[in-house]
């Protein structure tokens, strides 16, 4: 997927004024690919467009998508991550 159809989506969803369903993030992941979903996650999560009740799936599944989610994200980012969602942080975060 190229960084141009990535941006399109990405600016798509901050163009909204409401919190995403499951459904739409699902869909966004699909759209930019499961190895992207973490700083789809990360964009939107700072938009405050992905409610509480749905951070607690996302981040994880983010997690698992990525091919490698600490060249994704910086570690301090998923640690903020993994207890604003209110779940237990990858053993690889500690330290």
């Amino acid at each position: 997927m190229s960084q141009a159809l990535y941006e399109i989506t990405v600016n798509a969803l901050l163009d909204r004024d409401r919190a995403l369903t499951p459904a739409e993030w699902d869909a966004a992941v699909a759209r930019v690919g499961g190895h992207r979903a973490p700083q789809l996650l990360a964009e939107l999560d700072d938009a405050g467009l992905i409610e509480p009740e749905l951070l607690a799936s996302v981040v994880p599944a983010a997690w698992e998508l990525a091919d490698r989610p600490l060249a994704r994200l910086p570690t301090d980012r998923w640690r903020e991550l993994f207890t604003d969602a209110g779940v237990e942080a990858r053993p690889e975060l500690s330290g």
